[in-house]
């Protein structure tokens, strides 16, 4: 680790953020063991034919993560070439799952009885929690007025945000399901990843959305409203526009990606109105 890094990096959490986030990696990472372990002995949780079930590679993938965090979290020697390397794994695994699941034969990699595929949603949804982690291990500084490491959480919690609309208006497709029903996103898949989610915002003090909310309470009202627009909204806008029982993608979508574009848009705004007026007030800041 360079001089320096203990600012930037990880360990610089305050204690109540560290007993957090170890917390809940410490429980992600008991009960991705336990799923991989239920699927070794031949018994997946809460399995059905039927229906979405936790894939295995989802879980790995989410154990992988989760163990390089507390590693950083906990050994300031961690060496970032390893860092590098385990993320690496699950970020590659998960793009070649994509690359599978859009180019093999559904009714080959359907045919896998003994083993359910991680889902093409849940994989994206992957991939960008790891490129976050990668970002924020090698950023040259917090003050750039491109906030990519919370471009890349907002984009994160999509995935997220689809499932749970999936769910709520009984679409299959904001669930990610193929060819086979029990690819998909399964509730059990949901909370390990909004729970992998909220890790990955508290174990991040420098991320320019805690800065802005712990700014004035205005701040947190406008976020809230925006939050709202991003998640919320869409949920409203299907409820009143969509036909009953009707499949596919809706004008909900597109609410939701627009909801996510502002939210974003809004956040690069404030962080270069910030860093004009730090660099206004003080001319060697850099």
């Amino acid at each position: 680790m360079k001089p320096g890094d203990e600012e930037r990096d990880i360990v610089s959490l305050g204690p109540f953020e560290r007993k957090l986030t170890t917390g809940i990696d410490g429980l992600l990472a008991v009960a991705s063991a336990v799923v991989i372990l239920a699927w070794i002995l031949g018994r997946p949780i809460l399995y059905t034919p039927d229906a979405p079930v936790m894939s295995p590679f989802t879980a790995f993938s989410l154990l992988v993560l989760v163990l390089v965090r507390l590693a950083r979290l906990y050994d300031k020697d961690w060496p970032v070439a390893l860092n590098f390397a385990m993320t690496g794994l699950v970020l590659g695994g998960n793009v070649s799952s994509i690359v599978l699941i859009a180019l093999m034969p559904a009714k080959l990699w359907a045919s896998f009885s003994a083993v359910v595929l991680t889902s093409a949603m849940t994989s994206a949804g992957l991939v960008l929690f790891c490129l976050y982690d990668l970002v924020i291990v090698v950023r040259e500084t917090p003050r750039s007025a491109f906030l990519l490491d919370d471009i890349l959480i907002h984009l994160a919690l999509v995935p997220g945000g689809l499932s749970l609309l999936g769910y709520l208006l009984s679409n299959p497709t904001y669930l990610s399901v193929h060819a086979d029903p029990r690819v998909g996103i399964s509730p059990l898949e949901m909370a390990f990843m909004g729970l992998y989610a909220v890790a990955a915002v508290v174990s991040n003090p420098r991320l320019f959305l805690w800065g802005f909310l712990a700014a004035s309470r205005t701040n947190r009202l406008v976020f809230a409203g925006l939050f709202a627009n991003q998640f919320a909204v869409p949920f409203v806008v299907a409820v009143v526009f969509r036909s009953p029982g009707s499949k596919g993608p809706g004008l909900e979508l597109f609410v939701m990606l627009a909801g996510v574009v502002t939210t974003v848009s809004f956040l690069l705004l404030q962080a270069r109105v910030g860093r004009y007026l730090s660099e206004e007030n003080d001319p060697l800041a850099t």
